[in-house]
């Protein structure tokens, strides 16, 4: 699915007070008068499911998953923002039954993974601000942009997920 058709259904799911679909985004004003937003960098589609992040202004962001037509799994992200946010989403994307974030919190990036089928959350690791990431074929590979000898390899499974160490 395009990620243009991806916003138009989160949008739909979007409790708000006032807010507007852009081309690449989605912006709108909560109960509280704070701007939140989600970006289509933001969203991941994946045998009818699809997720996305909520980057709110002062670093009360969510992850939600539309599991199926009648459940939206929502996870408020646990960052040390003190009252802003430091970045949001810097990855996401469905590998076999699992969702891959990575997002910013103060001083690093977090990873997490997200059994889709336990709802089971995994708090990886954490990862320096410079991260590449490369996802192919089941495997998501990050290495660490300023060390040539800072990476690993996590090997998705239908309902598992292991990591390596690359040297």
């Amino acid at each position: 699915m395009e990620k243009n058709q991806l916003l138009k259904l989160i949008y739909e799911e979007i409790d708000f007070v006032e807010g507007e679909i852009k081309e690449d985004e989605i912006i709108w004003k909560d109960i509280f008068g704070g701007e939140n937003s989600v970006s289509k960098f933001d969203v991941a589609f994946h045998n009818n499911q699809y997720a996305w992040y909520e980057t709110n202004e002062v670093g009360n962001d969510k992850l939600k998953i539309k599991i199926n037509s009648n459940f939206i799994l929502k996870w408020k992200v646990p960052v040390s923002s003190m009252g802003f946010s430091y970045g949001g989403c810097r990855y996401i994307n469905f590998c076999e039954n699992f969702l891959v974030v990575i997002y910013a919190d103060k001083h690093r990036d977090k990873l997490i993974l997200i059994n889709t089928e336990t709802l089971n959350l995994e708090n990886v690791v954490v990862l320096d601000r410079v991260s590449i990431v490369d996802f192919k074929d089941n495997r998501l590979t990050i290495k660490n942009r300023n060390s040539e000898n800072s990476a690993f390899l996590i090997r998705f499974h239908q309902n598992s997920f292991f990591i390596e160490i690359l040297e």
